[in-house]
């Protein structure tokens, strides 16, 4: 593997476009070679916002929570790139949500297909209430 940092640059750059987003410790930046995906870059250690989100995602893929969570499809060894399906902008947002999301900062929630889904999770309540079908009303904001 080569330790040229010319060739590392030239590969993110390769894989990134835009940055779409930024929160306490990522950059999102949408791909031009992944045109469906965006690319998550944790670079503030102890955080581990990236591993949650994928440890969280392998949890509810293939039940039937799964349709509340953007899709994780890669993760970098050690957890610094993060490979997300990429949402659209709703202007519809439900009065109530599963008790296990949080943070419903309205830039944290996106559209795939004609489901709102969270897309930043790497905060959440699943782990204290668990797979649970309970709702919650919420009160959406902005920045």
């Amino acid at each position: 593997m080569s330790t040229n940092p010319a060739i590392h640059h030239d590969l993110f750059w390769l894989i990134c476009d835009d940055e779409i987003g930024r929160g306490m410790s990522r950059v999102v930046y949408r791909s031009s070679v992944l045109k469906d995906f965006v690319i998550k870059v944790e670079d503030c250690a102890g955080k581990f916002q990236n591993v949650i989100e994928w440890e969280t995602w392998k949890r509810v893929e293939g039940t039937e929570f799964e349709k509340w969570f953007a899709p994780c499809k890669w993760i970098s060894p050690n957890g610094s790139v993060l490979v997300q399906q990429r949402t659209h902008h709703t202007d519809n947002y439900p009065a109530r949500m599963p008790v296990f999301l949080a943070d419903f900062k309205r830039a944290n929630y996106g559209l795939i297909g004609k489901q709102i889904v969270c897309h930043d999770y790497g905060t959440n309540l699943l782990f204290e209430r668990g797979m649970s079908k309970r709702m919650q009303k919420v009160e959406w904001w902005d920045d």
